[in-house]
């Protein structure tokens, strides 16, 4: 009898530990599938950010160069009926409106998204510093340069808005490398410990965080491109170089 009552309770202790694993796997895969969900979530909330802003900087080329085709259109007319008075005042109004608006550069896209980040860096008395060689017409899609470039700022702006007012400078540098490669390099300060994954981008904990450089990256290889992030001596950079297609 002691035997068979040894036995019975070796069994129910093993049903119990085995419910307890079960139980525990499922919860775990539970929490995996939320998490995954959460950051798909955060993902596509970003990506509709993105697209939003991406339309205003279309629409704002757009305009820009509607407002170009204007101007030659007038600025024609001037020349053929031979008015030049109106012709040498309409260009003094013209260049007088043109220094009156920064301009980053020729690309009326990448100029048109730089212009938006700039005037939200000076509302929160950041200073970006702009070197953007790049010319009117780029050997890739405009759209997904934006879209890297938009990323990489909203990422430098939140990292310096933890820093006093003095030390929020983030540096900025594009330029054709060849006729077919881009590079892009964004670097900015940052305080506290920045943890890199085994693909090499940071990783966050706070909600809503961490998932606009995994869309850089996406686009990066779109492009048959490399994003190489360092973070030495208290500056984080994002170099991106990009392929034409």
């Amino acid at each position: 009898r002691v035997r068979l009552l040894c036995l019975v309770a070796m069994f129910i202790v093993i049903l119990v530990v085995w419910l307890l694993y079960h139980l525990l796997y499922w919860n775990t895969l539970e929490l995996t599938r939320n998490y995954q969900l959460q950051q798909e979530n955060d993902l596509l909330q970003l990506e509709s950010k993105r697209y939003l802003d991406l339309r205003t900087y279309q629409d704002e080329a757009r305009a820009l160069r509607h407002d170009y085709r204007q101007h030659l259109r007038v600025i024609g007319e001037l020349v053929r009926t031979g008015q030049t008075e109106a012709l040498s005042q309409y260009l003094e109004d013209a260049e007088a409106a043109a220094e009156a608006a920064p301009r980053y550069c020729q690309n009326i896209a990448v100029d048109a998204i730089a212009a938006h980040y700039s005037r939200m860096a000076e509302e929160q008395n950041i200073t970006i510093r702009w070197t953007l060689e790049l010319p009117l017409e780029l050997p890739l899609p405009e759209p997904d340069l934006c879209t890297i470039l938009g990323n990489l700022l909203e990422n430098a702006i939140n990292a310096v808005l933890q820093l006093p007012e003095g030390e929020r400078q983030i540096t900025v540098i594009a330029r054709m490398l060849s006729d077919a490669m881009l590079g892009l390099s964004v670097a900015n300060p940052y305080t506290g410990w920045i943890r890199l994954n085994r693909e090499g981008l940071p990783v966050s904990g706070k909600p809503g965080h961490g998932v606009g450089l995994p869309s850089v990256a996406a686009t990066v290889r779109k492009h048959r491109g490399k994003l190489d992030i360092k973070t030495v001596n208290g500056v984080f950079t994002a170099d991106v170089l990009l392929y034409a297609d």
